[in-house]
């Protein structure tokens, strides 16, 4: 790539839907495949590398207090997390291994958006809004102290259970297909753990921390590979278009910071089940797509597979009588 105009905004835009669909529930890997599909937005590893190093960070600033909080007290809440990676590691490793060419595929990413549609109509909506209960304990909390309220229980960082953290482990590693949003499976699998929405979110976010860092630094190791200098730093060094991915990361960071304050907001509301509407859009977009541009080798195989056509002449036999 070359130090342009073009090149700049392709960046941007390729930093802004990372910021925003890496936190809100639509996906970034499938929004980045249907992007780079639609604009030829450029696949280059120093870049991808630099956009997860931006949302990374924003997930560090945002969650600090917490974060620290966490490593100062509660080492428990940090065998959570590390109880959570393990299936994550193991399911993603997997997927990248033998599924590998469903990272290409517009057609199974539109499928994948449709199933995070349902998670989010689903379990988001069941187990994310604000009930009738829980807003009439925050109108009579105004008067009374939290002692003296009987409010319903949910999980909290204290309460969780190793189980808990393996079950949303099992489903972040699942979301590594294109098109499965992780933070929309990972929250969604949580409150129907009966997670408080905070801690939903929290923990979904903490689980990301090492999953982002893990893929960003296997992408630093698939870079040094192909470089000829075999150094990180020369490669990145060595990229003309450096100054354009920096540019990149900070406007990944800054959104990604915009778009995790949207989210809490979002969550406490209950209506991050919205966003499925937009996934089942696109999802259908792409599958549309995908159909009517390889409609010709549909027909082919059609025609052509014996199976379809036996189905066909039984159909055919039973509309005649």
């Amino acid at each position: 790539m070359t130090f342009d105009l073009t090149t700049i905004l392709k960046v941007i835009a390729m930093a802004v839907v990372q910021g925003i669909a890496e936190f809100l529930p639509i996906s970034s890997s499938g929004h980045l495949l249907v992007m780079g599909r639609f604009f030829e937005l450029p696949e280059v590893f120093t870049l991808s590398i630099l956009l997860h190093f931006g949302t990374l960070l924003s997930v560090l600033v945002y969650f600090a207090k917490d974060i620290g909080h966490v490593l100062r007290h509660s080492p428990r809440t940090v065998g959570l997390v590390i109880v959570g990676t393990i299936p994550t590691v193991i399911i993603g490793f997997a997927i990248l291994h033998y599924a590998k060419f469903l990272e290409e595929s517009l057609l199974a990413t539109g499928f994948f958006f449709w199933i995070t549609a349902i998670l989010l109509l689903t379990l988001m909506k069941r187990y994310g809004q604000r009930t009738e209960h829980e807003i009439y304990y925050e109108e009579v909390a105004a008067n009374l102290g939290d002692d003296d309220l009987d409010i319903p229980e949910t999980k909290t960082m204290e309460s969780t259970t190793f189980m808990d953290a393996i079950i949303v482990g099992i489903s972040q590693g699942i979301a590594a297909l294109p098109g499965l949003s992780r933070s929309g499976t990972t929250i969604s699998v949580a409150l129907s753990r009966h997670f408080s929405r905070d801690w939903a979110a929290e923990f979904s976010f903490f689980l990301s921390i090492p999953v982002i860092a893990g893929g960003a630094i296997l992408e630093i190791i698939k870079l040094v590979k192909e470089s000829e200098s075999g150094s990180a730093l020369a490669a990145f060094t060595q990229d003309p278009s450096m100054a354009v991915y920096a540019i990149g990361a900070i406007v990944s960071f800054v959104v990604g910071l915009l778009a995790l304050s949207s989210l809490m907001r979002l969550l406490k509301a209950g209506r991050l089940h919205y966003f499925a509407y937009w996934l089942l859009l696109i999802g259908t977009a792409c599958v549309i797509w995908t159909t009517t541009e390889h409609w010709d080798q549909i027909v082919d195989i059609w025609n052509n597979n014996a199976t379809l056509r036996s189905l066909t002449s039984i159909f055919n036999a039973g509309g005649a009588e």
